[in-house]
């Protein structure tokens, strides 16, 4: 047994197929390019948080050795020498300025092909590794009012807390330059 279909039947089902399939099409390239945008975003706020590391890790040192020195003339004790905890956050501090070192070489080695001064090369390394933080500074304020416009408050947070000490660490870096 043998079916015939016949070509005007295939056409019309086609041509009521065709803007379904469409639709379906469309729907797909809008999901995909929406989670492209989230992956984006993701990956700014992973590359923010890591570029930001060196500077959160300086700012809780910092917090540290202050609160360290608060308690220690509160219960009447001279800090006279290092005791464990300032110990630990100067260690900190150290690391989070090797950290931020380490960030800056590979920058630097590029720069080093263009540029014969080693100063003038860590100088300009350094310019841009600043220009990279604040890029992603401004990337996490975008996010953080996306995530606020969301109702996600704890992106938002994050968010937030990134630019901040991104920040401060643009403005840091441009008093030392104007210095």
């Amino acid at each position: 047994m043998k079916i015939k279909i016949k070509e005007d039947e295939v056409s019309k089902a086609i041509s009521q197929l065709k803007p379904q399939m469409s639709a379906f099409i469309d729907g797909m390239e809008d999901a995909i390019e929406d989670k492209s945008k989230d992956q984006k975003e993701g990956i700014a706020t992973v590359a923010g948080l890591a570029l930001a590391l060196p500077a959160i890790l300086g700012l809780i040192a910092r917090l540290g050795k202050s609160i360290n020195s608060i308690v220690l003339r509160t219960i009447g004790k001279k800090p006279t020498n290092q005791n464990d905890a300032e110990k630990y956050f100067q260690q900190m501090g150290r690391i989070a300025d090797e950290l931020h070192s380490l960030y800056v070489k590979p920058i630097e080695l590029v720069v080093k092909r263009f540029v014969k001064d080693p100063n003038k090369a860590h100088k300009i390394a350094t310019f841009i590794f600043h220009v990279i933080v604040a890029i992603l500074m401004i990337s996490s304020g975008v996010t953080a009012v996306k995530a606020l416009q969301a109702k996600e408050i704890n992106l938002a947070t994050l968010e937030t807390a990134l630019t901040a000490v991104k920040g401060g660490e643009v403005k840091q870096y441009i008093t030392k330059l104007l210095a």
